[in-house]
């Protein structure tokens, strides 16, 4: 089953193309591209990243049998973009689709950097707003369990989510940006991931991928995991009046 992961909650675009042979999972091209400015955002990247790892093994869009996508939490826009596209591609293709948090494909990916660690992962993001984006995981092989939800959090508020739970290690671009207060708080996981990855949600999707068929339903229901609310939810509650 050839499958095209995507993952775009933050300003870096990660695409990938993985095959499913019964319950492995082989990834067979990624790529990875940065924001490097104005005007190059997913919305100009996207559906062209796919289509070229696809041309480079001489395949089509017709040819996915699956498509796998980050929901977030992260950039509101960011997140719209990629999963609008994964979304029309399905529809189009009558191909399953499946969605999967994107700081659970961190720990998973995280998860190699440590193998056999029993410690909770705790991906970050950066929220802005002097805030993260945090995750709180344990991962067992290919299983991936939160322990707590998800949540944007100021860093200082970290260790009271912390206490009781054992051992931890952060990691992601969220703990960089707020490294001084962080480390003090938290060690910090050497060898994870910044930012999730297309090959980490294709595999985190991967079972249910499998086992799934085509379901419009299920397909419309999809939408990001925001996790906070939007400006403009804050500034208008009651919707603009």
């Amino acid at each position: 089953m050839l499958v095209a992961a995507i993952d775009t909650a933050t300003p870096t675009l990660s695409c990938a193309l993985l095959e499913l042979h019964g319950g492995a999972v082989e990834v067979l091209t990624t790529r990875t591209d940065r924001q490097v400015g104005p005007g190059v955002g997913h919305g100009i990247r996207l559906p062209g990243a796919l289509t070229d790892l696809l041309g480079a093994l001489g395949r089509k869009v017709s040819d996915v049998e699956g498509f796998a996508v980050g929901l977030g939490p992260g950039s509101f826009t960011g997140l719209r973009i990629g999963l609008a596209t994964w979304k029309g591609l399905a529809f189009a293709n009558r191909r399953p689709i499946a969605g999967v948090s994107s700081l659970a494909a961190m720990a998973l990916e995280a998860a190699a950097a440590a193998p056999g660690s029993e410690s909770l992962f705790v991906p970050m993001l950066d929220a802005r707003k002097g805030e993260v984006y945090a995750g709180f995981y344990r991962v067992a092989g290919h299983e991936v369990t939160a322990i707590r939800p998800e949540e944007a959090l100021p860093p200082d508020a970290l260790a009271s989510r912390l206490e009781g739970l054992g051992a931890a290690v952060g990691f992601g671009e969220g703990y960089a940006a707020h490294a001084g207060v962080l480390a003090s708080v938290i060690p910090l996981l050497d060898g994870a991931p910044a930012t999730p990855s297309g090959p980490a949600v294709g595999r985190l999707a991967a079972p249910r991928l499998a086992v799934a068929s085509f379901d419009d339903r299920a397909l419309f229901a999809l939408e990001p995991h925001y996790v906070r609310k939007s400006e403009a939810e804050v500034k208008f509650p009651d919707g603009i009046p």
